[in-house]
């Protein structure tokens, strides 16, 4: 998975960032809009993500979504070494499901916002071929593994499989936005475009997410998704994730029929 040059190429841009880093980049949809004047709103394309966006895309994670997603701070993340191995797999693995979306912008041809989908088969009814895309147990951090097992505890109550009537549905994992183009709806276009993909190319008859945030499942909400169950942070566990409250406080999983 392009380890050695995703270290190489990411720390020696990582430690050339300014020391407002924090300023100027944050999670989507994990943080709510950052307020933005435009002469004129840019133009931006979407398209499907491709190998050539690779580096793009994981710097992008990286320096948005792990640096701000709630769970992600609250477990004290150590950026950038410890998201490395889970946005490497979790890219590469949507390269390969081909449903996977870049916002670019089209005059700089900067890619400013991604959404990372990857095609969940209903590991019950699959072959070897369709062996659990993110198993826990394969990675090294102990704090991804933690997050993975949150994760999976908001689907104790339900099968989805067996609810949309499918053995294939849409997965997004992350859904990151540059900082600079907050207010322009690239979540929700970013949300819709991936639906389309899914329903008309792939044929896939469901869709979801587990939000881990207000602001993210708003958006999900926006496009039609409804939530099926949810986890209270502090219930699941008072001691690790007792500093999120408030509209962090909840992770939940959304999904919709397509």
């Amino acid at each position: 998975m392009h380890s050695s040059l995703f270290r190489k190429n990411f720390h020696e841009r990582y430690f050339s960032l300014p020391s407002n880093l924090e300023q100027i980049t944050s999670s989507c949809p994990s943080t709510p809009p950052m307020s933005a004047t435009w002469l004129e709103p840019p133009q931006i394309d979407l398209c499907l993500m491709k190998d050539d966006h690779r580096q793009e895309v994981f710097d992008l994670v990286v320096d948005t979504f792990f640096r701000d997603e709630p769970l992600n701070k609250c477990l004290a993340f150590e950026i950038p070494d410890e998201p490395i191995e889970f946005t490497e797999l979790i890219v590469s693995h949507a390269l390969q499901d081909q449903c996977s979306f870049v916002a670019i912008d089209s005059q700089t041809q900067k890619t400013i916002g991604v959404i990372l989908n990857i095609v969940k088969h209903n590991i019950s009814l699959a072959s070897n071929d369709h062996e659990d895309k993110l198993d826990t147990s394969d990675f090294q951090s102990e704090k991804l593994r933690y997050i993975l097992n949150v994760l999976k505890h908001v689907h104790r109550n339900i099968d989805l499989f067996d609810e949309l009537k499918t053995d294939r549905l849409l997965h997004t994992v992350i859904v990151a936005i540059d900082a600079h183009y907050r207010g322009l709806k690239l979540t929700e276009k970013l949300i819709r475009t991936s639906i389309m993909r899914a329903k008309h190319d792939l044929n896939l008859k469901g869709a979801f997410s587990e939000a881990t945030s207000l602001y993210s499942s708003k958006a999900f909400v926006k496009q039609g998704y409804r939530i099926y169950d949810e986890i209270i942070y502090t219930k699941y566990d008072d001691i690790r994730l007792a500093s999120l409250a408030g509209e962090h406080d909840r992770c939940q999983l959304l999904a919709k029929a397509l």
